[in-house]
């Protein structure tokens, strides 16, 4: 299909817009409910998950994933802006012949005034982070463990800030045969107007980056470190019929190898990510365009990688995909949802270095989640 057309198509249909996915199904509340002052509850937190990604190109193999994860904790709130939870995390992928993951959960939480929440333990992590998905794949939330260390939560009516440290090898006493290994990151957002105005101008940022190394191994490896920078705007207007929002945006990630020693393919590259989309009670759809030159993101979708994970001797200096999303979702009841998924991947340049062809991966899957509290006694 011709460029020009392709490019026609996008900025025509003004009935779609970009975003990033509809997620709430699968994300956790962070915020103190009121009135839980010295009380037990027991929390079952759970994701039931079909994908199947037909892919056929050099950059990322297709496969399936299928399978539940499980998280069952104990939680007591010591005052009204304390929290301690502990539990135990489980993955299953059907077709298997024993539990994939089991990892004990703990967190402890604080609120030391208003809309801040400092977290220690197990994080308010994947994608709540709220990443876009070439900084951050949706598969990460079932193939990444919980994610463990600290984090500072801000939200007003105006701002959303999340800073973390997520640490995902920790090296003991005496230990050298290991790399040390974390992720940092922030995700932020700023409203220009009121909450209350129907527009809506927003400015994300967004910062993640990965390191692997540490002072006391003896492994002949280089130490890592690759850093992703996003800055961008969003402009939406909101309804309150059957269509609940559409809207435009878009983010200019960067790409940064920050190591002593650079192994990488490219040692800095950035991108371009515009798009628009339409959110409604039952259906949302996205549309965007991704351009990009020597772009990585380890923790992103490889589609808009410009290294193979196949072969990271194979590259593509440069990216361009169209992307196309429809995203079905009900809500059965309070913390209980269920819904499936559309997502279209057309690269224009092709990905072979012989002969550049166009073509087309596509993925789709179905998911029911349940997220709820439990109240089980009060201490008096």
């Amino acid at each position: 299909m011709n460029q020009k057309i392709l490019f026609l198509l996008f900025f025509i249909i003004s009935g779609v817009s970009f975003a990033q996915p509809d997620q709430r199904p699968f994300l956790e509340k962070s915020s103190f409910p009121k009135k839980k002052k010295q009380k037990f509850y027991f929390k079952i937190q759970n994701e039931n998950i079909f994908k199947n990604n037909e892919y056929s190109n050099l950059i990322e193999p297709g496969f399936t994933i299928f399978g539940s994860q499980l998280n069952t904790s104990l939680k007591y709130f010591p005052t009204s802006n304390t929290l301690i939870e502990g539990g135990i995390h489980l993955l299953y992928y059907y077709g298997t012949d024993k539990l994939n993951r089991v990892l004990p959960l703990f967190r402890f939480q604080y609120s030391p005034f208003r809309g801040l929440q400092i977290v220690f333990g197990n994080l308010f992590g994947s994608l709540n982070h709220g990443f876009i998905e070439p900084l951050f794949r949706f598969e990460n939330i079932i193939e990444q463990p919980p994610e463990t260390g600290l984090q500072f939560l801000y939200q007003t009516d105006r701002i959303r800030t999340d800073l973390y440290l997520n640490w995902q090898n920790y090296l003991l006493r005496n230990s050298y045969s290991e790399q040390e290994q974390f992720t940092m990151g922030f995700s932020g957002n700023f409203k220009l107007l009121k909450p209350k105005h129907k527009l809506q101008v927003e400015i994300p940022v967004q910062f993640l980056s990965t390191h692997k190394g540490g002072q006391i191994d003896t492994l002949d490896l280089p130490v890592v470190t690759l850093m992703n920078l996003v800055a961008g705007t969003r402009v939406s207007y909101h309804f309150t019929g059957f269509f609940k929002e559409v809207g435009a945006t878009v983010y200019f990630p960067f790409y940064r190898d920050l190591s002593h020693e650079k192994n990488q393919s490219f040692n800095q590259g950035n991108g371009f990510y515009p798009g628009i989309y339409t959110k409604s009670k039952i259906i949302n759809l996205y549309f965007f365009y991704w351009k990009a030159n020597d772009f990585i993101a380890p923790l992103g979708e490889p589609l808009f990688s410009s290294v193979s994970t196949i072969d990271d001797q194979v590259v593509f200096p440069e990216r361009k995909v169209l992307s196309f999303k429809i995203d079905l979702h009900h809500k059965i009841a309070n913390g209980i949802y269920i819904g499936g998924r559309f997502e279209s991947y057309y690269d224009i340049l092709g990905d072979t270095n012989i002969e550049k062809t166009p073509h087309n991966d596509f993925s789709y899957g179905v998911y029911i989640n349940f997220n709820r509290d439990f109240f089980l006694n009060k201490v008096k």
